[in-house]
C-alpha cells in the first residue's frame, strides 16, 4: 500500500514580509499623495464683486484772455457794460377790503318804440340792491341789449347771483314791459389788496439780478460759432424798490443798474482743460473713468478785468466712476488662502463696491487656495 502527503509551503522568510509591508506602505503614500494632489489642483474659488458707479465731482479754475499765459488759461473775449432795468413784483402779504362789484345784464324793451337810457340809469333787484349803467344804452322796439352795470356801493352785499332787475326811472307802466335780467352772478364786491413786506422787497430785490441778466440775454445777439461758448452774468447790481415795506400796492417795482460781463470762448479748449483734470481727480490704482455727469460743465464767472479783457472762471464738471476690474486691490493675491468672512470683509472696503460674492469648491471649504491662479475674481457694473 502506498501513502501520498501533501506537500505544505514553508513559511516566509522575514525579508520577504518586509519587502511586502514596504510595497503596501509606498503604494498607500502613493495613493494619499495623489488624493492630496488632486484636491489641491481642484480647490476654487470664485470671487463675483457688484460695482456700482458714483460721482465724483471736478472743480477748476480756467483763466481767459487774448492771450494764452497760463496752462490753466484759454484764448477768448471778454466785454461788460451797465445794463439798466425795471422789474415789476407783486407782494405776498394782503387784506381783504369792500370794493365795487360789477356784472353783465340783458336789458329787454317789448314796446313798439325804442328807449335810450343814460350812463348811471339805475337797475335794481326786488331785494333792493342796486346797481348802474356803466355806459348809456338805447334798447331797439321789440328788441334786447347786453349792457355792463356797476354797484352802488362797495362790498360783498352786491356779489349776487343771476336775478331780474327793474328800472326805477322808468314810469311804471313801462317798468313792466322794459326791464332787466343777469344770467351771470355780479362779482368783485371784495378784493384783495397787497400788504408790502420787508421781506418781500428783500426777496425782490435778490431776484432782480437774475431778472435782469434774462433780459439782457433776450437783446444780446447769440454767437453764430458752434464752437464758441457765451457766459453772460452779473457781477454787480444797484437797484431799489419804488415802494416801503407796509405800503398798500397790488404791484411794486425794483429798478436799476446792472454790471454785465460777457465771456466767449472756445468750446473744444475748455473741454480740453476739464479732460485733464479728470484725469488726475481719477485714482487710477482703484477707479475708472465712465463719463461725464452731463453734456457741459457748469462755467460762472468768478472775477473780471475790463480794461485787461480777462476774465477767471470756475468750472465744474460730474463724472462718473466706478471700480476698475484690472486694480491691484483685486490681484487674486491679496485673497490665497483667506477665509470667506476676511475676503468679503477686505472687498466692501473698497470704494464703488456695491456687493461681493464669495464661493469656494468644494462647498466645505474655509479658506481660499494658497494658489492665487485658482481665485478667479469677476467685477460686474450696475448703473
Amino acid at each position: 500500500m502506498i501513502t501520498y502527503r501533501l506537500a505544505t509551503q514553508p513559511p516566509l522568510e522575514p525579508s520577504v514580509k518586509f519587502y511586502k509591508i514596504i510595497a503596501v506602505s509606498f503604494l498607500a503614500i502613493t495613493i494619499v499623495l495623489l488624493a492630496l494632489v488632486i484636491f489641491m489642483t481642484s480647490k476654487k474659488a470664485t470671487i463675483t464683486i457688484v460695482a456700482k458707479n458714483d460721482t465724483k465731482n471736478v472743480s477748476l479754475a480756467v483763466g481767459v484772455g487774448a492771450k494764452v499765459t497760463e496752462a490753466t488759461s484759454i484764448g477768448g473775449t471778454v466785454a461788460s457794460q451797465i445794463f439798466p432795468w425795471a422789474e415789476d413784483f407783486h407782494p405776498t402779504g394782503n387784506k381783504m377790503v369792500d370794493a365795487v362789484a360789477t356784472g353783465a345784464v340783458v336789458i329787454y324793451n317789448k314796446t313798439n318804440s325804442p328807449q335810450p337810457l343814460v350812463k348811471t340809469t339805475r337797475v335794481l333787484t326786488p331785494a333792493g340792491i342796486l346797481f348802474r349803467l356803466s355806459e348809456g344804452v338805447t334798447v331797439p322796439a321789440s328788441g334786447q341789449v347786453t349792457a355792463r352795470v356797476y354797484a352802488d356801493q362797495k362790498g360783498a352785499a352786491y356779489n349776487i347771483s343771476p336775478s331780474r332787475f327793474t328800472i326805477p326811472g322808468l314810469d311804471a307802466s313801462k317798468q313792466k314791459v322794459i326791464y332787466a335780467e343777469s344770467s351771470a352772478p355780479m362779482s368783485g364786491g371784495v378784493a384783495t389788496l397787497g400788504i408790502l413786506s420787508a421781506e418781500d422787497i428783500k426777496s425782490a430785490e435778490l431776484a432782480y439780478k437774475q431778472k435782469a441778466q434774462e433780459a439782457f440775454l433776450k437783446n444780446l445777439t447769440p454767437t453764430n460759432d458752434a464752437g464758441q461758448a457765451q457766459i453772460v452774468t452779473v457781477v454787480d447790481t444797484h437797484a431799489k424798490a419804488n415802494h416801503k415795506a407796509g405800503d398798500e400796492v397790488t404791484v411794486f417795482t425794483v429798478s436799476g443798474t446792472s454790471t454785465v460781463v460777457v465771456v466767449r470762448y472756445a468750446k473744444a479748449d475748455l473741454t480740453t482743460l476739464v479732460n485733464k483734470q479728470i484725469t488726475d481727480k481719477v485714482n487710477a490704482s482703484a477707479e475708472r473713468f465712465v463719463a461725464t455727469g452731463s453734456n457741459a460743465p457748469e462755467v460762472s464767472v468768478a472775477s473780471f478785468d475790463a480794461k485787461a479783457g480777462t476774465a477767471s472762471l470756475n468750472v465744474h464738471q460730474n463724472v462718473s466712476v466706478t471700480l476698475d476690474a484690472n486694480v491691484d486691490a483685486l490681484s487674486p493675491d491679496h485673497f490665497a488662502g483667506k477665509k470667506k468672512a476676511d475676503i468679503e470683509r477686505y472687498i466692501l472696503g473698497l470704494d464703488h463696491v456695491a456687493q461681493v460674492d464669495v464661493k469656494f469648491f468644494p462647498s466645505w471649504m474655509f479658506s481660499a487656495p494658497s494658489v492665487p491662479d485658482r481665485i478667479k475674481v469677476i467685477v460686474k457694473n450696475v448703473q
